[in-house]
Order: C-alpha cells, then sequence, then structure tokens
C-alpha cells in the first residue's frame, strides 16, 4: 500500500475515528486504526467493539492495500508532522514509512485479519435531522442517562420518529429529559404504527454529538431491528441498539396540575446556583421551594456553616406548596434550559415536577421530588 495524503485531511479523519477507540481495548486489534485504499482516498476506521467509526479522506493512491496501525501513536504522529503532504508506503514486512519534508520514520503494523467488518446498515427507517439541532438535542438529555448498568435499557437514548417529528428521550428514575425536533420523516408503509423507535446507548450518542459540525447540513440516521449508523459530512458511526422495554415515559408525564408557576430563568438560575453552594454543604444537598399563593417564591437551602434565602416574583396560578429536591437535578435541568421564561407544573410535594417552556413544546424535563417532613 502506498499513498501520498495532505496533514490536515488525514488528521481531521484520525480525529474523529480514534474516539471509538478504548482506554483498555479488550482486543488488540481495537487498539488500531484500520487504513484502506479507495478509488479517490482512504477509508479509516476505528472501534471498541460497541462504537464505530469510519472516516473518508481524500488522498492520491499510488498502490492499493490496506494496514492495521496503532491508532494513537500514528495519529500522534501525524499531528507532529509538518504542514503539507505526507507519503506513507507499507510494505510486504508490514512495516510502514513514514515521509515529509525533512522527516522519515518507521512502524510497524499490527495485524488486520482479526479486525472486524464494519458494514453499512440497511434498513427501511431513514431520518434527516439538521446537525446542529441534533447535536444540540442530544447534549439536552444525555444528562439524564443513567449510569446503571443493572437497568441497561436506561443507559440509552430513547429516539421516537413520527411524521412531524422526532423525539429524544433520557430518563434515570429520578428525572426527565425530553428534547422534540420539528422534521418531515417519512415512515415505512408496512409498520402499521404512527411512529418508529429505537434505543441508542447513551455513550454513542454523546460521541455523535460532540462530532456533528454547527451547520444545519442534514445528518441522517439509517437503523433496523439491531443497528444504527450515522451518516455525516466524511463521517459514518455504527452502533448496536439496546434491547428491551424502555419506560412508558408517557405513562408518567402528568396531563394535569394544581400549582402551575412562571419564572425567569436567568433569576431562577442565579438563585439556584447561589443556593446550591450551600445545599452541598449539607447532609441532604436539598433545595427547599415554598410557592405562595401572592406571585412570590421562597428559595432555602441550608447547613452547619450557614443558609440561604432567596425570594423571586412568579407567575401563579393553583394551591401553594412546599416541595424540596437534590440542587444536582435541579441544576442539571435548568443549565439546559434556553429562553427567557419557564413554566414549572406540580400535583403535590411528593409527584414530580414538570418543566417546560411558556410556549410551545420544545422541550419537557421532569424532576422527582424529596419527601420533607415537618416543614
Amino acid at each position: 500500500m502506498h499513498f501520498r495524503v495532505q496533514t490536515d485531511e488525514i488528521n481531521y479523519g484520525l480525529g474523529m475515528v480514534i474516539r471509538a477507540i478504548s482506554a483498555r481495548p479488550v482486543k488488540q486489534v481495537y487498539d488500531g486504526v484500520l487504513i484502506e485504499t479507495m478509488d479517490d482516498g482512504l477509508v479509516l476506521t476505528c472501534t471498541d467493539g460497541e462504537i464505530s467509526i469510519k472516516a473518508q479522506v481524500s488522498a492520491l493512491v499510488e498502490e492499493d492495500g490496506c494496514a492495521l496501525l496503532p491508532a494513537k501513536l500514528f495519529a500522534e504522529m501525524m499531528r507532529k508532522q509538518p504542514a503539507g503532504e505526507v507519503d506513507v508506503q507499507v510494505d510486504e514486512r508490514l512495516r510502514a514509512a513514514i515521509r515529509s519534508r525533512g522527516s522519515n520514520t518507521s512502524m510497524a503494523c499490527m495485524s488486520a485479519e482479526d479486525f472486524p467488518d464494519i458494514r453499512d446498515v440497511v434498513g427501511d427507517h431513514h431520518v434527516n435531522l439538521p446537525c446542529n439541532r441534533f447535536r444540540d438535542a442530544v447534549s439536552k438529555v444525555q444528562f439524564a442517562v443513567s449510569t446503571d448498568e443493572s437497568r441497561k435499557i436506561l443507559t440509552g437514548i430513547l429516539m421516537e420518529v413520527y411524521e412531524k417529528e422526532t423525539l429524544l428521550v433520557g430518563l434515570d428514575g429520578f428525572r426527565l429529559a425530553l428534547q422534540r425536533i420539528e422534521t418531515e420523516n417519512q415512515l415505512p408503509a408496512d409498520a402499521g404504527k404512527d411512529h418508529i423507535h429505537a434505543v441508542v446507548p447513551g455513550k454513542v450518542l454523546g460521541e455523535v454529538s460532540k462530532m456533528l459540525p454547527d451547520t444545519d447540513d442534514p445528518a441522517l440516521i439509517t437503523f433496523n431491528s439491531s443497528h444504527v449508523m450515522y451518516s455525516f459530512g466524511p463521517i459514518r458511526v455504527y452502533a448496536t441498539l439496546l434491547t428491551g422495554e424502555f419506560i412508558d415515559y408517557q405513562k408518567i408525564l402528568p396531563a394535569t396540575w394544581t400549582t402551575e408557576v412562571m419564572v425567569m430563568r436567568s433569576m431562577f438560575s442565579d438563585a439556584i446556583e447561589r443556593c446550591s453552594l450551600m445545599a452541598r454543604e449539607g447532609k441532604n444537598n436539598l433545595i427547599y421551594l415554598h410557592l405562595i399563593s401572592d406571585g412570590r417564591m421562597e428559595m432555602t437551602a441550608n447547613a452547619e456553616r450557614g443558609d440561604v434565602h432567596e425570594e423571586l416574583d412568579i407567575g401563579f396560578e393553583g394551591n401553594e406548596l412546599n416541595i424540596a429536591f437534590n440542587s444536582r437535578y435541579l441544576t442539571d435541568i435548568i443549565h439546559n434550559i434556553d429562553g427567557e421564561r419557564i413554566r414549572m407544573c406540580f400535583n403535590s410535594n411528593v409527584s414530580p415536577c414538570m418543566i417546560k417552556p411558556v410556549e410551545g413544546d420544545e422541550f419537557t424535563f421532569l424532576v422527582l421530588p424529596v419527601r420533607i417532613f415537618n416543614r
């Protein structure tokens, strides 16, 4: 194999694919980057057995072939090359000669015999989402994804595809995050349902969101009953879907409520931040809310070192309420909300609080309160 490539081209591709390299590869081949020639360049591939990433790179191919090189070492070597063209030639002894202006390096290749064959996902389920909107939606549900491996299905993000919208949902049993993306989707005619769905590992979508460009160019999502593939620009990401029944989140979203407040997001966020500082010093990490019918929200936190009392003006409807939350859960939610005002809906001090925009339904967050006594 022999090719010539510009350093910026191969460095971009390597920077993408090595995201699939595990810190502790379970197989030696998972520590490598597979380089294959094609008509107009190269295909770079890395995998850890769960997530696989391919990148197409423009290059001048002098001789066809493939080679498996130590991924991190080769990527670091390419980053250190002078700007311009790099010449890479692999001989029959599996030695790669890397030459650039004034630099000559020899590197031992790995055996590619056991490297898995990563094939494109074929299926009837296709979704096109704007890269920037998809990236933002993933980042705003990621925090609510469970890390408890004993409930594997909840370590994933549920993707529901309807004709007019795509929903992303993450939940861990204590909070729920839902993001809605308006799209025109073509559902398979033989599906016989109003939507199709898949549960994608949260780790995979987290990596995809970091790779997506900040443009409204489309990202194509293709999935079948077992696998999913994300395609954007020269990049393709592959993963195995999670199996099992995701929690029916629609049943836990309250349809009615007895208390509703409107609050300025920035003021609410600042007050939460101040209360959180003291709450973290306490034994229970709690923030207490007192919703008062005259249009005030009192927010308090206390610990041995002191206490904090905040008072905010709110729009108020319904019954007065005292309720408490884990400060981290409130902080995570408020950091993932845009817009000037938010709506908070309550039924009791032991039932979930639903947080939505004042207008529209772009997002929905749900957070469980902490039961309080004698307060």
